[in-house]
């Protein structure tokens, strides 16, 4: 079965559609950005040069001359995370980026995966039975001595990087790291409604999930919707008592409790 590379980039895009002020209206702009580039990117490579040459060709073309390039400034804003927006301006995140570059992949039929990595999206090549590692941060080739580094800085020294770390991401876990980092910056942003909307759209898909649930209780709580907050923290709670977070829960729903009750 052919691996969907285009899947983050599409779950990246149903998160602006959902979440973007502008209602869906910039969906065809979005559209003729990443199928102009597709274009651009067809006329450089030639499909008669090698796998590698195609793949060494493609990262010039993204990083050096069209410019992309990740905001450090400004990480989790959420232009870094809006398709419009990253393929207008082109600078993101390196999930967004990520992105991009797999949809090119797809389109050119060009063997780049991505990698479910600790610290943030990675990608990988495998060409003739070797595999080369990419940073989509800026598309530069990563060693293995760098990756051990960032999975050490991520996950505590000493840790071992092993071939399971470094293996094609499975679809669904990528897709929901994403939903995380970006229902993060949502809430960071007290972009309350849209975040609201957001994980209302991905409980529609996982109506049991117990952590939409508890992240929807979250939202409910800075809205100002107490009881329904409660009820939420509540589930949660019943469904995940020995979670790490529960709790952390516990005081808050005692607190919405309190507030939650009528004053004499």
């Amino acid at each position: 079965m052919k691996y969907p590379r285009k899947a983050l980039y599409e779950e990246i895009n149903r998160f602006y559609l959902i979440t973007g002020e502008d209602e869906g209206e910039s969906e065809p702009r979005i559209r003729g950005l990443i199928g102009g580039l597709v274009r651009k990117a067809r006329k450089a490579i030639d499909p008669n040069w090698e796998t590698k040459q195609k793949i060494h060709a493609l990262l010039q073309l993204m990083y050096g001359e069209w410019g992309f390039h990740c905001d450090s400034n400004q990480y989790y804003e959420l232009e870094n995370f809006y398709l419009e927006q990253v393929l207008s301006q082109r600078k993101g995140m390196p999930v967004t980026l990520g992105a991009i570059l797999l949809y090119l992949a797809e389109s050119l039929d060009l063997p780049i995966y991505p990698v479910n990595f600790p610290s943030q999206l990675i990608l990988r090549a495998d060409v003739d039975g070797e595999t080369a590692f990419i940073d989509p941060w800026n598309g530069k080739y990563i060693s293995q001595e760098q990756l051990q580094k960032l999975y050490e800085g991520a996950l505590g020294f000493g840790a071992e990087l092993s071939a399971e770390s470094l293996a094609i991401a499975d679809v669904e876990d990528l897709n929901i790291r994403f939903q995380q980092l970006a229902k993060h910056s949502l809430l960071q942003a007290y972009r309350n409604y849209e975040a609201y909307n957001y994980i209302s759209a991905l409980l529609s898909m996982r109506p049991d999930d117990p952590y939409e649930i508890r992240d929807r209780a979250i939202v409910l709580t800075q809205m100002g919707c107490i009881n329904a907050a409660i009820e939420d923290f509540e589930l949660f709670l019943e469904k995940c008592p020995d979670d790490p977070t529960a709790l952390l829960l516990l005081p808050q729903l005692e607190n919405l409790k309190s507030e939650s009750e009528p004053v004499h």
